[in-house]
């Protein structure tokens, strides 16, 4: 466990330290206030969601790609409650390299090397796993109205989809170069597209492409994507929060790159005003307070 200069308390909970602070960052688009971090949660945390009705957080501990050595199915998505507790450490396991984390009517989604698995989070037990025959990197998903899965392709300009169990490469157009972070809005699919640092709409009707807003200069990889109210909330994976709010202006919420602090695909629970932060390098997981201005 690291330390840090600044702390109230430190308390002991599962055999693990889990460090709590006051401290407060200011910025142009509110205040962030660290509430606690915990590096003992996971092993290289890629993504993390919120279970509304379980009230914990799922987060896919990446560990190492497979070409780099890594056996497959050695990796496993760990369940933890927002006190930083590890509730249990393979909720999901026998998975390679998982990435990207999405829940739909009580079912979660987790992609990873080969595709994506559904897990049954009422019933607690892996209920299908679609294969997407591909080398490239599959990343983020994210589930439309109807069910439909969609999965970015990371070095490609690819959307797939899978509708009716059946995979289908969904979206292709050099115009979507390296997505990273995807979601779903109403009848459109929102992707961040590293290539221009834009977030870009598919209409998933009859696929129009739109830009929605640019990110700005040095945004190389945007990972996180939450919306919150008229807003987006994007990450860049070296450690940055920004939001981009309706009229176009950018804002900086949180920074944590001085610090070499990444941040990852990050969850936002708006009702709380919750950031819960995996920083994949780091083998952290934190929790910010937004004061937003």
């Amino acid at each position: 466990m690291k330390t840090y200069k600044i702390f109230r308390r430190i308390i002991k909970t599962c055999g693990c330290l889990i460090l709590f602070t006051a401290l407060t960052s200011c910025n142009t688009a509110g205040q962030t206030t660290l509430l606690w971090k915990n590096d003992s949660i996971a092993y290289n945390p890629e993504s993390i969601v919120y279970y509304k009705t379980g009230n914990c957080c799922y987060v896919s501990n990446f560990g190492q790609n497979p070409g780099d050595g890594m056996p497959y199915n050695q990796n496993y998505v760990t369940k933890f409650n927002l006190k930083g507790e590890v509730l249990d450490r393979k909720a999901v396991p026998n998975l390679t390299a998982p990435t990207g984390l999405c829940i739909f009517n009580d079912n979660l989604y987790i992609v990873e090397r080969f595709g994506i698995v559904k897990f049954d989070l009422r019933n607690n037990r892996e209920s299908t796993r679609y294969r997407i025959k591909t080398t490239n990197f599959l990343n983020d998903v994210a589930i439309d109205p109807d069910g439909n899965i969609y999965v970015t392709v990371s070095d490609t300009d690819i959307i797939y989809r899978i509708k009716d169990s059946k995979v289908e490469k969904w979206f292709e157009s050099m115009e979507i170069m390296n997505p990273n972070g995807i979601m779903c809005e109403g009848d459109k699919i929102i992707i961040g597209v590293c290539s221009d640092n834009t977030l870009k709409s598919v209409a998933i009707a009859n696929k129009e492409l739109k830009t929605v807003a640019v990110a700005g200069k040095g945004i190389e990889v945007i990972d996180g994507l939450k919306k919150y109210g008229d807003d987006y909330l994007i990450s860049h994976y070296k450690g940055t929060i920004l939001r981009i709010r309706s009229d176009g202006r950018v804002t900086k919420v949180l920074d944590t790159s001085k610090k070499g602090i990444y941040c990852a695909d990050f969850e936002f629970i708006e009702d709380r005003l919750l950031f819960i932060i995996p920083s994949l390098k780091n083998n952290l997981v934190s929790v910010y307070k937004y004061t937003p201005d």
